[in-house]
């Protein structure tokens, strides 16, 4: 089975086990590295607005898993942080004042 239908199929039923949570995402990064876990970030991402009020809090326990993750196994560097302010949603920038 496909680790993000894993995912999925998690928050569907409604319940994930940490340790399940965990597993998940090592094995995510095993196979597809620092790369796979963005792709996992970013669907998440996309796809929460569109989720049912009742699994919302699963799927953001996910993303906040998956970012912690992430960000413990791969330290932020220029590389890092230019690919995460990319795949960032659009946020409005404000005028700075002179």
């Amino acid at each position: 089975m496909n680790i993000n239908e894993n995912v999925w199929r998690t928050i569907g039923r409604g319940t994930a086990h940490p340790s399940e949570v965990l597993n998940t995402l090592i094995e995510l990064d095993n196979r597809k590295g620092q790369i796979g876990l963005w792709a996992l970030e970013n669907e998440l991402r996309e796809k929460m607005p569109l989720l049912r009020p009742v699994v919302q809090p699963l799927a953001q326990a996910w993303l906040e898993a998956t970012i912690l993750y992430r960000t413990t196994y791969y330290p932020e560097d220029r590389l890092s942080r230019l690919f995460h302010r990319f795949t960032q949603p659009e946020r409005p920038h404000l005028p700075v004042a002179s």
